[in-house]
């Protein structure tokens, strides 16, 4: 028998006739999100969740009510909220719900700033999305792996289902399709890739650097690669647990260190590299100006690349600091995409031919059981039907009419769907 809650996840109304809940069952596949196009670095902050947190958060999301499927995608530049919902919810509602029950966050002061889409377009925005169209570094590589890593994360708590599977399988496609068959991926073709150009531009004139990164992940081992190749005096890793460094401490000839050496490593770095994952600030003002206290004049160049963000400095402090985050990223990149923007009527026609067979088969979904409300329906008829009959019968028989009911019921919504499908 379904539960409460499942009736009301699967838009069922207890109160009304099995006929009445049929009638009105409609659902919507739907984004919510904020990206870098509609906020500051410094208003999705506090809205980031973050990789260690995201299976939690996807658990969460998934067990409000009107939601039938969701997954979340959240990097440095976008968190959006990709969810099948009950059309009697408002998606954003839904969104507002979560982050009060997930981290106490109220976002109603953003709630403006949100986009929507829905059905098709949600398949064209996420599309665009995996293309590398909608980033910050137009034909970015790096959103691959991310989607990919979200769609894993909200498979692990098993709050994708059909329609999702199949969304983000399409959009996969499309990512892969955008990258082999057009140049949208030369020139920078991720935001570490695009942070070290400009990074480079800032340090070429500095004679043999000495470079310190802090974190280790990909973000700091794609930026480790790109400046090695400019011949930097020496190059120091530090982390939260210096072990994780050793691979990247053999690979460029490095040092590893602690959190608690950065107020020594910052008086000798002459180019520092953060992108941690941690959630308060790790390189603070008072330790940079300690820093820049004896350095005689020499500057320091700081590249924040993580959200929220790893460097709290106030630039007025001293003409001997630069900050970088990925905002001051915008107008740079805009200078060197070119080669990307002259593919994007390409990227376009593969992204058109994609949708186009992605909505042919979502406008057959519409008429499955699962997701037009017949199912329910039917169990509810069944119930109604058999339960007072199935009370007063031995267990034997009792499972035995249970079992042939059950399995009429399936065959039912079956041909149903068979019929919806040629109407």
């Amino acid at each position: 028998m379904l539960s409460e809650a499942a009736c009301r996840r699967h838009g069922c109304d207890l109160t009304s006739k099995p006929s009445d809940q049929f009638m009105r069952a409609k659902w919507h596949l739907v984004v919510c999100g904020l990206n870098h196009r509609n906020t500051t670095l410094s208003e999705r902050e506090p809205l980031q969740i973050g990789h260690d947190s995201i299976a939690r958060a996807n658990a969460v999301l998934g067990g409000l009510p009107g939601v039938m499927e969701s997954l979340i995608v959240s990097t440095c530049n976008r968190v959006e909220f990709y969810m099948v919902v009950d059309a009697a919810f408002d998606p954003l509602g839904i969104v507002a719900e979560f982050y009060r029950m997930n981290s106490g966050v109220d976002m109603s002061g953003l709630s403006s700033r949100f986009y929507v889409h829905k059905d098709g377009d949600t398949a064209d925005h996420l599309f665009r999305v995996a293309a590398g169209m909608d980033s910050l570094v137009v034909g970015e590589s790096q959103i691959a792996g991310q989607l990919k890593d979200a769609y894993s994360s909200a498979c692990s708590v098993k709050t994708a289902g059909k329609l999702i599977h199949r969304l983000f399988h399409q959009a996969f496609r499309v990512g892969k399709a955008v990258r082999t068959d057009t140049d949208m991926g030369k020139g920078p073709c991720s935001v570490s890739s695009a942070c070290m150009r400009l990074l480079q531009s800032k340090i070429e004139k500095v004679e043999n650097p000495v470079i310190l990164f802090v974190g280790v992940n990909q973000m700091i081992s794609l930026a480790a690669d790109a400046l090695s190749k400019h011949k930097p005096g020496k190059i120091m890793f530090a982390n939260r647990t210096p072990e994780r460094a050793a691979g990247l401490v053999t690979r460029f000839g490095a040092t590893a260190h602690s959190l608690d050496e950065l107020p020594v490593l910052l008086t000798e770095a002459d180019c520092v590299i953060a992108c941690t994952s941690a959630p308060d600030v790790v390189i603070d003002e008072a330790m940079i100006l300690r820093a820049v206290s004896g350095r005689l004049g020499r500057k320091l160049l700081i590249m924040d690349m993580a959200v929220p963000r790893d460097v709290e400095f106030d630039p007025a402090k001293s003409e001997s600091v630069e900050v970088l985050d990925l905002d001051h990223l915008k107008q740079f990149v805009a200078d060197q995409q070119q080669n990307a923007l002259d593919a994007i009527p390409e990227a376009e026609s593969i992204i058109e031919h994609k949708l186009s067979e992605f909505n042919y088969w979502y406008s057959h979904m519409l008429h499955e059981p699962l997701y037009n409300g017949l199912g329910d329906a039917f169990e509810s008829l069944r119930q109604e039907e058999l339960g007072p009959l199935l009370r007063n019968l031995k267990p034997d028989l009792k499972y035995a009419i249970d079992k042939a009911s059950r399995r009429l019921v399936s065959r039912l919504m079956q041909i149903s769907a068979r019929v919806k499908s040629v109407e």
